[in-house]
């Protein structure tokens, strides 16, 4: 049960974080079993967006082949996940390749005989996958029984398993606490969703990727609302608790924005009205002080200023505003 709900918000954050950078195809039937059932291939796209979206270590591991699968598991990984890891790719992939190699020497019109150019093996290989596993925590004992290797390159918790597997592990517990990480931290445990959250969210307002990451939480946290509270697990409800938390900041910072518009708004009437009555070098040094009213106090200087006849009435009333 708790896997299950953890994969929901785990779909809708990578379709939500690289939906300008590809495209994303879930739960790909390969075999009459739902535990044999690809959750989540992602096929990369060539465009600007790498350059615009930095989302560092994450895009590497990303960027590794033309065709990613990634697993996420939301604690300890286990001998049985990677078993299985490698029998639903192997599945795919066996059916896949046949349908390709058909269809491209159909294209080329080929007796079944010839072997196709190199270059249509090469788009042929691009969408073998390569598989990351992203998961909480792994044993010391599982990474030496499947002979994981760190990859140096990419830094501490990213392993790779031997090449003929097409296949590397992410341990998000590992991963350092640096900007590098805060897009893998956020599927990481409760705390390390905590502190990468905070992370995001103090990014630039104009960020696509921040917005919708605070959404795609957001929208988590209401699905879990709706769930019995005695059908979560107690990982189920700490992880509810620090979306709600999340909500709750999310509200806090619309409601913010709106007044933020809505003041906005009002000083920029009080400007204008300012520069009619008294000319632009007044209403320049009156502005910083504009800004430091609330709304109630910008109605009540509109109201009192449409009686002012010089700008020191104005002056005055701000100072005496300040003292209070």
């Amino acid at each position: 049960m708790a896997q299950y709900k953890h994969d929901r918000f785990f779909k809708f954050y990578i379709q939500s974080l690289y939906k300008t950078k590809g495209d994303t195809l879930q739960n790909i039937q390969v075999h009459n079993d739902e535990d044999l059932e690809i959750d989540l291939m992602f096929i990369f796209r060539d465009n600007q967006e790498w350059q615009q979206e930095n989302l560092e270590l994450f895009d590497k591991l990303m960027q590794e082949h033309p065709t990613i699968i990634i697993e996420h598991y939301s604690s300890y990984l286990e001998e049985t996940d990677i078993s299985k890891s490698i029998t639903r790719k192997n599945l795919y992939w066996e059916q896949k390749q046949k349908e390709l190699i058909e269809n491209a020497k159909s294209q080329q019109q080929l007796t079944a005989s010839k072997r196709l150019d190199k270059q249509a093996k090469q788009q042929i290989e691009n969408q073998n996958p390569f598989t990351w596993i992203l998961t909480v925590n792994c044993s010391e004992k599982l990474l030496n029984l499947c002979n994981a290797q760190p990859a140096s390159k990419l830094g501490a918790g990213v392993y790779r398993l031997p090449q003929i597997l097409r296949m590397g592990i992410v341990i998000i517990n590992q991963l350092a606490n640096s900007p590098d990480t805060i897009w893998l931290k956020m599927l990481g445990d409760k705390e390390s969703a905590k502190i990468a959250f905070e992370s995001i969210k103090q990014l630039s307002p104009d960020r696509r990727e921040k917005n919708d990451i605070i959404s795609a939480c957001v929208k988590y946290c209401v699905y879990l609302q709706n769930i019995p509270t005695d059908n979560l697990t107690p990982e189920d409800e700490d992880f509810m608790k620090t979306m709600a938390e999340v909500d709750a900041w999310y509200e806090a910072e619309m409601n913010k924005a709106r007044l933020k518009g809505e003041l906005k708004g009002k000083i920029e009437l009080v400007s204008n009205i300012i520069r009619f009555k008294f000319g632009d070098e007044i209403t320049l040094q009156i502005v910083s002080q504009l800004q430091k009213l609330n709304a109630k106090q910008l109605d009540d200087f509109t109201l009192a200023m449409l009686n002012w006849q010089q700008p020191s009435e104005m002056s005055e009333w701000l100072t005496r505003l300040e003292k209070v």
